[in-house]
């Protein structure tokens, strides 16, 4: 290669491309091939990552839920059964529990929302 000042560098990208075309015909071509094919390859596991992600935590929500309700249900029980300390502490401490992680989840949610807007 010659020596040159460049003006830019996209100027001097697109000189080092020619370079490479004279060498190997065809190169640029390849050299943006390669760069498309592993931009989307990333972007294929960017998606399987967010998939995933997002399944998580819906199936964390739903066992949370499920664990919830046997507390409350159990509770419930408990107090039917003539247990009513240990069935409302029961009952109170699932509820608590649902309550406190959507109240957690909102606060997490609107926090979130607001340091992405500025």
């Amino acid at each position: 290669m010659t020596d040159y000042v460049p003006v830019s560098v996209l100027q001097t990208a697109s000189e080092i491309l020619e370079h490479y075309d004279r060498i190997v015909p065809g190169g640029a071509e390849r050299i943006f091939a390669q760069f498309e094919s592993q931009s989307l390859h990333r972007q294929k596991i960017e998606y399987r990552v967010i998939r995933s992600n997002s399944f998580v935590q819906i199936f964390g929500a739903i066992r949370a839920l499920i664990l919830g309700l046997v507390a409350i249900g159990g509770g419930l029980f408990l107090v039917y059964a003539g247990k009513s300390i240990e069935g409302f502490g029961a009952f109170f401490t699932g509820l608590a529990s649902l309550v406190g992680v959507y109240i957690y989840g909102k606060v997490s949610q609107s926090s979130e929302r607001k340091s992405k807007q500025g």
